[in-house]
C-alpha cells in the first residue's frame, strides 16, 4: 500500500472548504495538492480537483447565502 499523506489533507480540506471557509481551506488544499503532485503521490491530481472544486463551490454557495441574507 502507497501513502499518500499531502494528498488525503488536500481532499480532506477540499470538502472543509465546502462548507468552511473556502478562502482558507480551499487555498490549503491546493497547495497540499501541489505538494503531493511533486512528490508524485497516485491521488494527487484528485486531491487537486477536489480542493478546486471545493473552493470554487464554497465560494459560490457563501455568496448565495450571504447575498440572500442581505436583502430585506
Amino acid at each position: 500500500m502507497q501513502r499518500s499523506p499531502f494528498s488525503i489533507v488536500a481532499i480532506v480540506f477540499g470538502v472543509v472548504a465546502l462548507f468552511f471557509c473556502p478562502p482558507l481551506f480551499g487555498v490549503l488544499g491546493l497547495v497540499f495538492g501541489g505538494i503531493a503532485k511533486s512528490k508524485d503521490e497516485p491521488l494527487a491530481v484528485t486531491a487537486l480537483i477536489v480542493a478546486a472544486v471545493g473552493l470554487a463551490v464554497g465560494m459560490l454557495l457563501g455568496f448565495v447565502v450571504f447575498s440572500s441574507m442581505s436583502t430585506p
